[in-house]
């Protein structure tokens, strides 16, 4: 399935000092160094790792294409380091320093040896409007494009905008969507696993609308393709 899950919780204002955060796995292979050799960690919901933010565990299956709620942390520097069962770690990584009372979602990408997290700085919301937000974490990919398409006939592909890696572009779509589907890729031709639907991130929205409940953006993560997998390059999800 090519999707992270959907979210409507409330997110009430950061309390002083504190930032609102959720965290993503982009990178298609997690590894590190046992017995000589590098070795993937993380390997899938079977066996995940799970994720320490500053020494505390925010999440207990963190893999590829997964992301967790949001969660107030401590403004300022965070370090993460993903583990698995047996205690062997990639990471830490550092991120750059957020500001508090802000809002991030914070992707980990790359390849070994090298990762990284990209921090995204959260859309504002656009009362009234429905939104279509795409958050390129694709370091092979270093821009592309982003649109909708017709979600019952898979056509109708037409581009809404561009994004640079390591930023979250939104558009808005007027009052309400139904049918409604979102994609990445090169003007209005989707990457191969670049197009999803509302329902595919949320099966109970049968019509693809949105707003549904209080969900009103649509949010695509384009992520570097996992070779062999079934899942990606885009994720989605549906936020307020």
């Amino acid at each position: 399935m090519r999707w992270i899950g959907f979210r409507f919780e409330l997110m009430p204002p950061a309390a002083n000092g504190m930032a609102r955060v959720r965290f993503a796995d982009g990178a298609p292979a997690l590894e590190t160094v046992i017995g000589g050799t590098p070795q993937t960690l993380c390997l899938g919901a079977n066996a995940p790792c799970y994720l320490q933010v500053n020494g505390e565990t925010v999440s207990e299956l963190f893999y590829y294409g997964t992301m967790t709620s949001f969660v107030n942390v401590t403004a300022g520097t965070l370090s993460l380091v993903a583990r698995d069962g047996a205690g062997y770690a990639v990471g830490p990584f550092k991120t750059t320093a957020l500001a508090a009372g802000k809002q991030y979602t914070l992707i980990v990408v790359g390849t070994y040896p090298t990762y990284r997290v990209l921090a995204f700085e959260e859309p504002a919301s656009s009362k009234g409007n429905v939104q279509l937000s795409l958050y390129e974490a694709s370091p092979t990919v270093p821009s592309a494009d982003f649109g909708s398409f017709r979600a019952s006939s898979h056509s109708g592909f037409k581009a809404r905008g561009s994004a640079q890696l390591g930023n979250v572009v939104t558009v808005s779509l007027g009052a309400s969507v139904s049918n409604f589907g979102g994609y990445a890729g090169r003007g209005s031709k989707p990457f191969t696993g670049g197009d999803l639907t509302v329902a595919g991130v949320n099966a109970f929205d049968k019509h693809n609308a949105l707003p549904f409940h209080n969900a009103s953006r649509f949010s695509l993560f384009l992520f570097d393709a996992k070779s062999g997998s079934a899942s990606g390059p885009v994720f989605g999800s549906l936020d307020r």
